[in-house]
């Protein structure tokens, strides 16, 4: 619905007036102002570096086209993959190896899928299965980290999340078989991973104690680029070893990750507790969408271990709130606009928007005003200042943000339609729709508001006049 009203002139009994007029600018009075209002949705539907991951069909090295065109047309827009280096615990990487590397990432980009990766010197085949597992020695690892530092900063905006992996069996930081689980050398590889990657981009260790040895005080935001993912959730009191045996260290480790949660990633997968006598799994409803929101999931195995945890889900009726809950889930609640615009001159357009899902966003997203002409359809999209996404938190209430532009001077004048788009940041994406965001709006025909897939963008249903 779309209201016009004088800012800063007399009362309307009408109530067209919005509540908040404390938004608007003494500088903005008497301006022609649009309020227009949105309904929201409980559909749902895919959104990038969130949500249930699908594994490969096969490791990175060999990930082709055709496994991560599956993926997407079956709703995955999160892929885990591997990268196993077994054949290479004592010898360089070669450069055709790097090369697989690099086209795979390429094929996952092309697919309009984002990777969550883990390197590994072993894969055991069962839970019980690795106990004599290999993993390569530290100088070893950290000449393989160094030679994979080109390819990953070259193809961060493919990477959503990378957990640690290099150590241990299954690459989770346990069983080494070089001494690597002792402080030194794992944080000299923590540290590695860091310098390898984008400062734009995390790395996620396994274990919470871990990550608390080399963050014992949670930094300020935007400092902290360590998380935690959790290969045994709700598996057990301990999640399989994940928390201390204590329980007085194991509810300091939890209140951390919960807090913790608010600044990197947590995501993993369930587990079969192969390891734990009589362990009692937390399987029903109640447990997923409490511990959901408790640590702020942000992905899930959406393969592993299904009967015991998934299928309960299903069964108890909720496996539709936790698919729209992980991760972000965006809504706009109002938006509100100059209803003439001078080009050359910028335009602000307040929101009113929540974050319903269970996490932040945490990879870099623009904020982008998309104006088509009323008349020609041609389309500018703008980019905006004033707000970031990634501070959008999760909440029941709704949040103000303020985004601006400038119109281009030479912007032709007339009627334009106005959507607001969250595109990826990085070049080779910020044109592609399929990895922009999409708003948990519903469609409303005759207020003509609607999401528009080859746009990447939602239709405010309001319209400015550029003179």
């Amino acid at each position: 619905m779309a209201i016009l009203t004088a800012c800063g002139g007399g009362g309307s009994d009408s109530g067209a007036l919005p509540p908040q007029g404390s938004l608007f600018s003494p500088s903005m009075n008497n301006e022609l102002k649009t309020v227009v209002t949105f309904t929201a949705t409980d559909a749902d539907f895919p959104n990038p570096e969130r949500g249930f991951y699908r594994w490969t069909w096969t490791d990175l090295d060999t990930l082709t086209r055709d496994d991560a065109d599956d993926a997407y047309k079956n709703g995955y827009r999160l892929l885990f993959s591997k990268l196993n280096l077994s054949a290479y615990r004592n010898a360089e990487l070669p450069s055709t190896l790097l090369a697989q590397v690099e086209t795979a990432l390429a094929n996952s980009r092309a697919a309009g899928t984002k990777l969550v990766m883990r390197v590994v010197y072993n894969y055991p085949e069962t839970e019980v299965d690795y106990r004599n597992a290999q993993d390569a020695p530290l100088s070893r690892v950290l000449a393989h980290i160094e030679q994979l530092k080109p390819v990953l900063q070259r193809n961060a905006d493919i990477i959503a999340f990378m957990q640690a992996g290099f150590i241990g069996a299954w690459g989770e930081w346990h069983t080494s078989s070089n001494n690597l689980t002792e402080a030194a050398p794992r944080n000299q590889i923590r540290d590695a991973l860091l310098a390898a990657l984008p400062t734009s981009r995390f790395i996620q260790l396994r274990y919470p104690a871990y990550v608390m040895e080399g963050s014992p005080q949670l930094p300020a935001a935007g400092t902290q680029r360590v998380g935690v993912h959790n290969d045994c959730f709700l598996a057990s009191r301990t999640d399989v070893g994940t928390y201390d045996e204590d329980a007085t260290i194991a509810a300091k480790q939890r209140d951390y990750v919960d807090r913790l949660g608010n600044f990197a990633p947590f995501g993993g997968e369930t587990c079969k507790p192969a390891d734990e006598l009589n362990a009692e799994l937390r399987s029903q409803c109640a447990d997923i969408l409490g511990e959901g929101a408790r640590y702020k999931l942000t992905y899930l195995n959406d393969e592993y271990y299904r009967a015991m945890f998934h299928d309960k889900w299903v069964k108890g009726g909720c496996m539709a709130e936790v698919r729209r809950r992980m991760g972000y889930r965006l809504v706009l609640s109002r938006a509100t606009h100059a209803s003439e615009v001078v080009r050359g001159q910028a335009l602000s357009v307040q929101l009113l928007l929540r974050n319903g899902g269970w996490a932040r966003i945490f990879n870099p997203r623009g904020v982008q005003l998309v104006l088509r002409h009323a008349v020609t359809s041609e389309v500018h999209r703008l980019g905006t200042t004033g707000a970031d996404p990634r501070t959008w938190m999760p909440a029941s209430s709704d949040q103000a943000a303020t985004v601006t532009t400038t119109l281009p001077a030479n912007l032709p004048t007339g009627s334009y339609q106005l959507w607001l788009a969250l595109p990826d940041t990085d070049a080779r994406l910020a044109a592609d729709a399929r990895f922009a965001i999409r708003w948990a709006n519903a469609d409303n025909a005759a207020a003509g508001q609607r999401w528009d897939a080859q746009l990447g963008a939602f239709a405010l249903g309001s319209v400015v006049e550029v003179k």
